[in-house]
């Protein structure tokens, strides 16, 4: 579980290519979370535009155009990735 200088140096790093940017293309693949996610998630975030990414305590949250805000928590790895459209994928992609 990653401390807190690392989720702010993820913060920090996820800043130029989240904030100001819109999600185009957003998939969940994890059912078996204790909270399953809301219905219709994919449908409300897809198209927003994150327009600050903050973090509390472990927590990543990227605010959104539509005033809701996503929260993100890096789990066990301590990592995200974030590919560039079109370009092959070395790593796998964060699961949400």
């Amino acid at each position: 579980m990653p401390e807190l200088p690392e989720v702010e140096t993820v913060r920090l790093g996820l800043l130029p290519v989240l904030e100001g940017h819109v999600l185009t293309d957003v998939e969940t693949r994890r059912g078996d979370l204790r909270i399953p996610f809301p219905i219709n998630f994919v449908d409300r975030i897809k198209g927003r535009k994150v327009t600050a990414l903050r973090r509390r305590a472990k927590y990543l949250l990227a605010d959104l155009d539509s005033g809701e805000t996503l929260v993100i928590h890096l789990g066990m790895s301590g990592r995200m990735s974030v590919y560039s459209q079109g370009k092959q994928r070395a790593h796998r992609q964060l699961c949400l």
